[in-house]
């Protein structure tokens, strides 16, 4: 794998690294260096390293897991990589999460990274207007939410709970991650404007119903 640490980019990753070896720390501090945001999970404890760095370390791998990475690369040994991702609790995912290896082999990777998973072909731009819809409007939302300052409170519903969850995901991400979501994807916008107008439509209903029911309220 070449990694160019001046190469431009149009957005900036979560990337999660499995094995944080010394392959593993090279590739952390290369990416960094562009202006992605890394965390870490392994066998060993490098808590005290990734503090250095500036990276999220996390000993458990479903508070790994839970992260929200962009991007997961297994920077595991060769003979490991099946008990590691075994290890991994992949129903705990929260997002489409690419996974990809740097070993030295890549027949038996592929055959094991394969197990498991359902693989859709698609086109670049059925894949981003299904994004738009689902990725962009999630982080529209919460940042929405965000933008209210909304809190827990002592009588929260399972849905509003729900809703705290999404707000504290989204926000976790940069904002350069966001936009680029917007900037980069045509259909991006028309689901803003979409959102906007399902917004107006539902507004102008409660304002109908409560029209009613001042009328309804008048004395006779």
């Amino acid at each position: 794998m070449a990694v160019s640490s001046s190469s431009p980019l149009s957005r900036t990753l979560r990337i999660g690294i499995v094995g944080f070896g010394p392959f593993g720390q090279f590739l952390a501090t290369t990416m960094m260096k562009q202006g992605h945001t890394l965390t870490a999970t392994s066998r060993s404890d490098h808590s005290q390293l990734c503090a250095r760095l500036g990276i999220s370390f996390f000993r458990g791998m479903t508070e790994f897991i839970e992260a929200e990475n962009d991007v997961i690369m297994l920077c595991t040994s060769i003979l490991s990589l099946t008990e590691v991702l075994k290890s991994l609790p992949l129903h705990c995912l929260k997002r489409p999460t690419l996974f990809a290896d740097v070993l030295s082999v890549k027949e038996g990777p592929r055959e094991v990274l394969l197990q498991g998973c359902r693989m859709l072909e698609m086109s670049c731009e059925e894949h981003d207007k299904l994004a738009a819809r689902s990725q962009f409007l999630t982080h529209t939302i919460g940042r929405i939410l965000s933008e209210m300052e909304i809190e827990s409170t002592p009588i929260d519903t399972k849905g509003f709970q729900t809703l705290i969850q999404l707000k504290e995901s989204t926000i976790r991400d940069s904002f350069d991650l966001y936009s680029g979501l917007f900037v980069h994807n045509k259909f991006a916008k028309q689901e803003l404007n979409n959102l906007v107008l399902a917004f107006e439509k539902v507004k102008q209903k409660l304002e109908e119903m409560n029209e009613k029911s001042d009328l309804s309220m008048q004395p006779l």
